[in-house]
């Protein structure tokens, strides 16, 4: 079978290994045979894997689908999602925030890195779990905070975090304290220090949604692209990811200082070449657009201003 289950009802279907992103997977939550999966993935991974793992269980995708949850529109996250509708028909659901990445693909590239015209032509050829090279769609329903879906007896909250994206969700079953973060919580698989945001982030959402999601004590974290991480490790988990963003964020001013003023290409190339902090590697645009959000977030709080078109200087 191609779902492994993590808890009774709980299980992940995993795709692809893409290098850095480590697998490119989806999670079926399973309830008095209702199914509902969060994060279809992209355009063809995990693909017919997800179907197949359902009629493994004794289910008919095209009966038994009640959800596909999305928990933002980054194209690893929502590039099978029309695929996946078409073959249960099953409502799709993302917040608003994110819904235009479904209904304009392009405005990914657009809109939400930090991106040259050369990147954006080369982003026509990329291959990795960022591609886009899926058709637009209608989400069926938009999210909100704190609503919730039924899967059977099984109710997931919905919590708008908006650090990753503007429209990042995550999904909690609070009688058995489980969390499907996304990307919210450990970005990347085996480094919980390591993440990026778009453009529409924010590393101060993205603090206050690890405060927030820590206090609910979840004894199960299941992010999208890391192992399930249970009971004692998921607090350590919470606590590399919220000194990461402070890490950052000093890293980032200390580059400034340094320098005197910069742009954001000048620090991308000393927060690359420091190696003091871990950072993404196989895209070249994630690191700078992380930066470019991080210096918005710190120009708010009074610690950077601008001196020039793109030029920065520590105050």
């Amino acid at each position: 079978m191609s779902a492994s289950e993590i808890v009774p009802g709980v299980y992940v279907v995993k795709g692809k290994f893409a290098d850095e992103f480590g697998f490119i997977s989806s999670y079926l939550v399973v309830d008095s045979g209702n199914v509902a999966v969060i994060d279809p993935g992209t355009a063809g991974d995990p693909g017919s894997l997800t179907t197949d793992a359902i009629r493994g269980l004794g289910l008919d995708p095209k009966h038994d689908v009640v959800a596909i949850l999305c928990t933002h529109g980054h194209p690893d996250h929502i590039g099978g999602a029309a695929r996946l509708k078409k073959a249960t028909g099953a409502q799709v659901m993302i917040h608003s925030a994110d819904a235009e990445l479904m209904t304009d693909p392009q405005s990914f590239v657009e809109k939400r890195l930090w991106i040259d015209t050369a990147g954006k032509l080369a982003m026509k050829v990329e291959r990795g779990p960022l591609r886009v090279n899926y058709r637009e769609m209608t989400p069926d329903r938009l999210l909100r905070d704190g609503e919730e879906i039924r899967v059977g007896d099984v109710a997931l909250r919905t919590i708008h975090t908006g650090g990753h994206s503007a429209g990042h969700c995550v999904f909690y079953d609070s009688s058995r304290k489980i969390l499907f973060s996304g990307d919210e919580v450990n970005n990347f698989p085996n480094e919980p220090r390591k993440f990026y945001v778009d453009m529409t982030g924010s590393l101060p959402k993205k603090m206050s949604a690890l405060d927030r999601l820590s206090s609910l004590k979840p004894e199960f974290l299941l992010p999208a692209h890391d192992m399930a991480h249970i009971l004692s490790d998921v607090g350590l988990q919470f606590e590399e990811a919220r000194n990461s963003v402070l890490h950052f964020q000093d890293v980032l001013l200390a580059y400034l200082t340094a320098r005197g003023d910069a742009d954001v290409e000048q620090l991308r190339y000393d927060m690359s070449e420091g190696r003091g902090i871990p950072v993404p590697t196989s895209m070249a645009w994630l690191l700078p657009t992380t930066i470019s959000v991080a210096l918005s977030s710190l120009e708010k709080a009074g610690l950077v201003r601008r001196t020039g078109v793109g030029v920065w200087k520590r105050v």
